[in-house]
């Protein structure tokens, strides 16, 4: 009967061993079929971390770039990505399923474009309908500064037994008796003269510095539909006379100039509007333009931008930007004279010019709706001086000039 009950609990003993042996293998293969493929793209913003997790344990994990985002482990099924920096790395995850790691490619957001990127749309945004009209702010800020700095000695001399000695621009009004015109060797800027000799001979100390500011600011508004192309000008058109190949005959051109605007906006959505603007700054410069049978013709001070920008609604932009800066330095003397240490500088004259300038061009988009039917309409600018009529004592004793120039629809 012992012997019996031994044989048994052997039996029981044998199944138990073999169904803890068959049981895990059973529970990995199950849990493997239950693994989804690995997903192509992981999408994290900057500095916020993500948990995922498997249905089948962790063996390994890596990161192509380590400066781009941080894994870890956080359990036998789970681990932990935390975006570093804004670009592109590749995740790989190895499980006791495949001897070939699952790749994900990780993309990572940076903090300036998540708000345009991934906008939160509520439940009432998706309800309303978009506004299909933008209206865009272009502002053009131009700053110029200039320095000029001139120091020189202007000398001039004549006798009746010697030759005119002077600088140059020097002019003699009788070279018999030596008689100078002065005022010639006196320069643009601030003169210390002295002379003797019956005006015979005359010398001056001519120096100037100046300082220059200039300020030039544009602000052109343009209301355009989304995905339609709008266009602006304020300026004029200069004509430009072009000679014919085959006669001498002068045909015209002419020639736009001004503030000019190209733009073409498009509604993604409530925080985000694409905007293709091209807006550009135009001036005649007589002072580089070309003669043409002997007719002047001017050039183009320009300045022009092109390109394509994604904000929100009110948001601000600076879509180009130039700083320059130019020296000039110029010096005017007598050969061998005009090295001397000291005297030399009776024969030398000295000129230092530079000039700053500054250039920015800001875009601002903004959602607009067409005013109610029955709504009252802004005040016109000007509006208030269009019936002002002054009587002879209000303007001799009133009138102050404190006229208002910015009110109305140009605010």
């Amino acid at each position: 009967m012992k012997f019996k009950i031994t044989h048994n609990l052997g039996c029981t003993l044998v199944l138990a061993a073999v169904s803890l042996l068959v049981s895990p293998a059973l529970s990995a293969a199950s849990a493997c079929s239950a693994l989804e493929p690995a997903a192509a793209v992981l999408e994290l913003r900057q500095g916020v971390h993500q948990e995922f997790h498997l249905p089948v344990p962790i063996r390994r994990l890596a990161v192509g770039n380590p400066e781009m985002a941080d894994v870890k482990v956080t359990g036998r099924n789970s681990f932990l990505v935390l975006g570093l920096a804004h670009g592109v790395t590749n995740l790989s995850v190895w499980t006791q399923c495949s001897k070939e790691p699952r790749q994900s490619m990780v993309f990572i957001e940076g903090e300036a474009s998540t708000a345009l990127t991934k906008p939160i749309v509520t439940g009432t945004d998706i309800q309303q309908p978009l506004p299909s009209q933008v209206q865009t702010d272009i502002r053009f800020v131009e700053v110029n500064r200039t320095k000029l700095k001139n120091i020189g000695v202007s000398l001039s001399g004549a006798g009746s037994n010697f030759k005119n000695i002077s600088s140059p621009g020097t002019l003699f009004t009788d070279a018999t008796n030596g008689a100078l015109l002065g005022s010639n060797i006196l320069g643009n800027g601030f003169n210390i003269a002295w002379g003797g000799g019956s005006k015979k001979y005359l010398g001056a100390l001519n120096a100037l510095e100046t300082s220059g500011f200039a300020y030039t600011l544009a602000r052109p508004s343009l209301v355009a539909l989304s995905g339609q192309t709008a266009s602006f000008l304020a300026g004029g058109e200069f004509p430009i006379p072009v000679p014919s190949g085959s006669s001498d005959s002068i045909s015209i051109e002419y020639k736009p100039y001004g503030i000019k605007l190209n733009l073409t906006p498009t509604v993604i959505d409530k925080n985000r509007i694409h905007l293709k603007v091209a807006p550009e700054v135009s001036e005649i410069d007589m002072n580089n333009g070309i003669t043409i049978n002997d007719i002047l013709v001017p050039s183009f001070t320009v300045r022009r931008t092109d390109t394509s920008v994604s904000l929100a609604d009110g948001e601000s932009f600076v879509i180009s930007g130039l700083m320059s800066t130019r020296n000039r330095a110029m010096v005017n003397k007598l050969p061998g004279l005009g090295d001397i240490p000291i005297l030399g500088a009776f024969f030398r004259n000295t000129e230092n010019s530079t000039e700053e300038r500054e250039l920015l061009m800001i875009v601002t988009p903004h959602l607009v709706n067409p005013l109610a039917a029955d709504a009252s309409l802004p005040e016109m600018p000007g509006e208030k001086l269009r019936e002002y009529d002054p009587s002879a004592f209000e303007m001799l004793l009133l009138e102050n000039g404190s006229f208002d120039r910015r009110n109305g629809l140009s605010r």
